[in-house]
């Protein structure tokens, strides 16, 4: 196997114990291009197990440290840094290893291949000279196509003779029985 502890870090080293380390090692270049596909899935569920035990311990070390739970051990446990450190350490893992899976799964299926430039030019190309022989989408929906078009709707310009005509001294008797409120409301 290929040695890949010049890709750990010193904290995760520290985090990790050998067992956990060597999952993780696994799930580096070009150690997990070499893996069959059921060692990813038997690599990713000891990684998915070892991560949820780590994130139950670093719960109940926290409950701990709050005075909420009763100390599992001798002593109660002082804080979470520890174990929060390594389930994210293996998350990191899993990461990296369940993208590697879906990354299989795409070539796979052929989905990874993207289209280049010059095709999506030829197919934008195909795409308007298909829309220059047919009729548009608005004229077949009856639509206006144009604000100057004599079928196209006036808008609010209706709404113009509606407004409320109030006496500019504000007096009662010119602006008829209108709220108190909008009387004394400034119009300009």
């Amino acid at each position: 196997m290929t040695d890949t502890s010049h890709l750990t870090s010193a904290d995760e080293r520290r985090a990790l114990d050998a067992d956990e380390l060597g999952l993780a090692d696994l799930t580096r270049f070009p150690v997990l291009s070499a893996l069959t596909d059921e060692e990813l899935s038997s690599v990713i569920d000891r990684l998915r197990d070892r991560r949820k035990r780590a994130r139950d311990l670093a719960d109940r070390q926290a409950r701990e440290a709050r005075s909420k739970a009763a100390p599992k051990g001798a002593t109660a446990a002082s804080g979470d840094a520890g174990m929060r450190a390594k389930h994210d350490y293996l998350g990191e893992a899993l990461d990296r290893a369940t993208a590697e899976r879906e990354r299989r799964a795409a070539a796979a299926s052929g989905e990874g291949q993207s289209e280049t430039q010059a095709d999506l030019a030829r197919k934008a190309l195909e795409l308007k000279r298909a829309g220059e022989t047919g009729p548009s989408p608005m004229a077949e929906t009856g639509g206006p196509l144009h604000p100057k078009d004599p079928d196209a709707s006036g808008g609010k310009s209706g709404l113009a003779g509606t407004a409320r005509n109030i006496a500019p001294s504000g007096a009662l008797d010119h602006a008829g029985e209108l709220p108190s409120r909008e009387r004394s409301r400034t119009r300009y």
